[in-house]
């Protein structure tokens, strides 16, 4: 399963051509193991230009297999890949970064970003990230 972030789908949107745009239309288009997350759909959906954006944005990524955020189990994971990221020298932007990790490493997910902190974080606890773009 491939877990998308939120940078992948922004490229994707934006038909930007690059690699990581042409790496999950690739995937689309061969029905590939395309995978979103809850906090991935917030993020997207938030930056969605207009209500009707919006719609197909969300349409587009319910087509996908969702791996749910379990509240309990990952929270917890994201609070202590936070604090294993911080431990290593590496402070995250971000919780939502850490939430998608623990997602990943919860589920045993492929990681497809285009998001230098995400990878940073995603490289001291061990997720997985796609290397096909």
């Amino acid at each position: 399963m491939i877990l998308v972030d939120t940078s992948v789908w922004v490229e994707y949107d934006r038909a930007t051509g690059s690699a990581e745009d042409r790496r999950l239309t690739r995937l689309i288009e061969e029905d590939g193991p395309v995978a979103v997350t809850e906090p991935v759909i917030m993020e997207v959906l938030s930056g969605a230009r207009n209500q009707a954006r919006e719609v197909d944005l969300r349409r587009l990524l319910l087509r996908f297999d969702l791996l749910r955020f379990e509240a309990v189990v990952d929270f917890d994971g994201a609070a202590r890949i936070y604090r294993a990221c911080r431990g290593r020298g590496v402070t995250p932007r971000g919780l939502i970064d850490c939430m998608i990790s623990a997602v990943a490493l919860r589920t045993g997910a492929t990681l497809l970003a285009l998001d230098s902190d995400l990878e940073r974080v995603a490289g001291v606890v061990g997720v997985v990230l796609d290397d096909e773009t």
